[in-house]
């Protein structure tokens, strides 16, 4: 069977379990790997591999012979990397729009790009962030997803492909390693600090969630549109670690952190971070800080979380799993890695 599919950043978090949901339904899929990428992720995947990169054309054409759909996941995905500010636009807008281009080309039917809430930012009001929201990125990775998420809503297609925007939040699961140090191990010290009250609402995606709205998304979603992509319901930030802390079999302490108090904190392990550059004071991922001011001011405030109701309405889309299930299903896969004891 020839690929039918093209996952862009396959080998990633997110993409990697795309791949596993499209190949374990007998879709061919080729997986489009950036040379250097570590492909651990796809160690056991059916799917085709070849390597390329958005910036090169030639290897964008190569990989889209023969594709009817495209995702297109692959970016700088974070923030807190230290990249120069112009590979930021070089990979995450510029190589949109080779996707964008080669994809016309080789005659693809269907692109779906995967944004981020962080292309929005922080709600103006506390209301949930909605499809409508006046963007206001808070930084070089929102900016650059902003950017190519215009190209993609914007894209008139003469031979009629569909392009579609999918806004992922917050997303865990087996294979992310980031929010194990951040937040997994810490509760399982017993111990977890709470800014202000703890009831601030947040997103906390689980990842087979989030691959169910993608591919909905690509099937029933409009031309040009965009759509939220999260759990059935937002979080409060206290109800996550004590389900986590349930999964875990742990009792959890949660002492709760005045603002004024937590950005010194924050500030203090900024500066820590800079000196000792090894957890606790340094995730391994990112090379940043676990806690910062700006790790104060999404949790003291519920100002970064969504509204699905456009992705239930126009994609059918119902997530089938429950928080519990979600932590269940990456507590077992922590410790299974020997990740968590």
């Amino acid at each position: 069977m020839q690929p039918k599919v093209l996952v862009t950043g396959a080998a990633g978090f997110i993409g990697s379990h795309l791949v596993d949901a499209l190949t374990a339904d007998g879709i061919a899929v080729r997986s489009f790997i950036k040379v250097g990428d570590d492909v651990s992720n796809l160690s056991e995947s059916e799917s085709e591999v070849v390597n390329g990169d958005l910036r090169d054309i030639e290897s964008l054409k190569r990989a889209m012979e023969g594709i009817e759909t495209v995702y297109h996941l692959a970016a700088i995905s974070r923030y807190d990397l230290n990249v120069p500010e112009d590979e930021y636009r070089t990979v995450n807008v510029e190589g949109t729009s080779n996707v964008l281009t080669c994809a016309e080309e080789a005659g693809v039917k269907c692109v779906l790009f995967t944004a981020t809430i962080e292309a929005v930012g922080l709600s103006e009001k506390g209301d949930p962030l909605t499809e409508n929201s006046p963007p206001c990125p808070r930084n070089i990775y929102g900016v650059t997803k902003q950017d190519a998420e215009d190209l993609v809503t914007s894209y008139r297609s003469p031979g009629g492909m569909k392009t579609v925007v999918v806004r992922p939040p917050m997303t865990y699961g087996p294979r992310e390693m980031i929010l194990c140090s951040r937040l997994f191990k810490v509760i399982q010290r017993g111990i977890y600090p709470l800014v202000g009250s703890g009831e601030a609402l947040t997103e906390f995606c689980y990842v087979k969630n989030q691959v169910q709205g993608i591919r909905l998304a690509a099937e029933k979603g409009k031309s040009g549109e965009v759509y939220f992509i999260s759990d059935e319901k937002s979080y409060m930030i206290k109800d996550v670690v004590r389900a986590i802390a349930k999964e875990l079999g742990v009792k959890v302490i949660t002492p709760h952190l005045p603002v004024p108090l937590a950005l010194v904190i924050g500030f203090t392990f900024e500066i820590l971070s800079k000196i000792f550059r090894f957890y606790p004071f340094v995730i391994p991922q990112t090379g940043r800080p676990p806690f910062s001011r700006k790790t104060v001011k999404w949790t003291s405030e519920s100002k970064l979380y969504c509204d699905i109701s456009k992705a239930r309405g126009e994609l059918s889309y119902n997530p089938g799993y429950s928080m519990e299930d979600g932590i269940r299903e990456t507590v077992a896969w922590y410790k299974s890695q020997g990740h968590m004891k």
